[in-house]
């Protein structure tokens, strides 16, 4: 076969320029970043296919939450907008982002690429019309265009097929509710309307995270966005998709961006800006990461379960809400295995939504069945009373309700030796995992403490019924005198 000649090789290359947002990014930097040279980071080519799923129509609905200066505007603000009209000039977006001197730089730089003879080659049915070449909105020949909105901004009678929201959040305003609520209303009332077509069009939200009930963890809560999360050291074991069927791996301890942010360089930064800060914007986990009472080192942890017939008993533990509104608590309800060899707890499943009653039960009718646990806890309080009352019924000794008497915190502190003690196992693999750590870590700091709550509920009942409950036979409801009860040391005794 005859060698490729630089023609040839030219043109097989703009052609993946064409249909590959990565190869896209390659090729354009030079114009977009004069002098500087494109680091080769795996996690780029993570974010550029994330992004060309939403430019396919393959997601609706993306969220990246990534450290301040890896490109992700380049990426989200610019690439992807030149991408979409270069491949359907009809096409209408909406750029979206906290300040005006913000969304300036990004509208030159959009323009500087369009307008470039590299693009007019790659994609040359997309021509910026001249009667309408403004930086806040330039519009094509065909109809389409990109405009740029700050937060506030005036975008009344401007329909989009795609709205890219980028770091929408100024951070030092951040921590103030009435400015979170701002950001808020923004989106509901005026940004999401701007949609043509609200079955097809598209919003990606590209933000560093920046406080625990920020923009991004708002647009979290509707459970309608794919997440690719990106911190800069990564604490969880996680295979992200790449082009071609190919997975980025990562490991704790894996850091995003070695060549540019070193371990050193990591270190300095946190050293610099501070703990709370570093967490938020370069570890996208908005809290302190760990409180004073447990840390990542102190759970438990496997990758995969272990096949279902080892474990023996299996007990439900349940914290409902009073309420199913958007930004109400959570009803949580976790499933516990008792590993029938290893003699201690395997958390084996999470449930986790905002339901109204008639959800809740026949949720936790569902799992029950599902699970064939043979000992559900219900708090006693709220809706868990009602519950409770109809639910025995159905079932005598299974459904025990759980009194409440102390603070949360209260509650709390006295089960983190037994957690730490090893007698509670978490898998790593299951979609549920990341949140359940990331909130039991925080809390009491954590926004929500749902799945905290449930956890204390389980793990404060088996403290003081583990060996009479193991005990009794689940059928008959005799004692079969294999297990006794353990006696709490005195110390542990005192905190009840």
């Amino acid at each position: 076969m005859n060698a490729l000649n630089s023609d040839d090789r030219k043109r097989l290359a703009e052609a993946a320029m064409r249909e590959n947002l990565y190869a896209f990014l390659a090729g354009s930097f030079g114009i977009l970043c004069p002098g500087e040279r494109l680091a080769r980071a795996p996690y780029l080519e993570a974010m550029c296919y994330a992004l060309q799923r939403v430019a396919s129509g393959e997601c609706q609905r993306l969220m990246i939450s990534i450290a301040p200066r890896h490109l992700k505007s380049i990426c989200g603000s610019v690439l992807l907008p030149a991408f979409e009209l270069g491949r359907d000039p009809t096409k209408k977006v909406v750029v979206v982002s906290y300040g005006k001197d913000l969304a300036r730089e990004h509208a030159e730089q959009f323009r500087r690429l369009v307008t470039s003879p590299f693009y007019q080659r790659l994609f040359p049915k997309m021509k910026v019309d001249p009667k309408h070449n403004r930086f806040e909105h330039m519009k094509t020949t065909k109809g389409g265009g990109r405009k740029s909105v700050s937060l506030g901004g005036g975008i009344t009678g401007f329909g989009a097929n795609l709205i890219i929201i980028d770091d929408l959040g100024k951070p030092s305003e951040m921590r103030h509710d009435t400015y979170r609520q701002e950001l808020r209303d923004f989106f509901d009332q005026t940004l999401f309307s701007r949609l043509n077509d609200k079955r097809t069009d598209r919003i990606v939200s590209i933000q560093q995270r920046l406080h625990p009930d920020d923009f991004s963890a708002y647009l979290l809560e509707k459970d309608t966005f794919d997440h690719l999360c990106l911190p800069s050291i990564a604490e969880i074991p996680e295979e992200i998709p790449l082009y071609n069927n190919r997975v980025l791996t990562r490991r704790p301890g894996d850091l995003l961006n070695p060549e540019r942010e070193p371990q050193e360089v990591l270190d300095r930064i946190k050293a610099d800006i501070g703990n709370f800060a570093f967490q938020a914007q370069y570890q996208q986990n908005p809290t302190d990461g760990e409180n004073e009472f447990l840390s990542m080192s102190d759970l438990h942890l496997v990758e995969t379960l272990p096949d279902e017939s080892v474990f023996v008993r299996r007990v439900q533990s349940w914290d409902t809400a009073a309420k199913d509104s958007p930004r109400s608590d959570f009803t949580v309800g976790l499933t516990f295995g008792w590993h029938a060899y290893e003699e201690r707890w395997y958390l084996l499943d999470v449930f986790r939504a905002r339901t109204n009653y008639t959800q809740v039960r026949n949720a936790v009718l569902r799992l029950r069945k599902q699970w064939r646990a043979d000992r559900v806890l219900i708090e006693s309080s709220a809706m868990g009373i009602h519950l409770l009352d109809e639910l025995k019924r159905t079932a005598a000794g299974v459904y025990m309700p759980v009194n409440v008497v102390t603070s949360k915190l209260d509650r709390f502190i006295p089960q983190t030796d037994w957690i730490k003690s090893g007698k509670l196992v978490i898998p790593t693999d299951k979609p549920w995992f990341d949140e359940f750590r990331r909130e039991l870590l925080a809390f009491p700091d954590a926004l929500k403490d749902d799945q905290v709550d449930a956890l204390t509920q389980f793990a404060e009942y088996m403290r003081r019924s583990q060996g009479t409950y193991l005990d009794t036979d689940p059928y008959t409801g005799r004692r079969q005198g294999n297990y006794r009860p353990e006696r709490p040391r005195r110390e542990d005794r005192m905190r009840f």
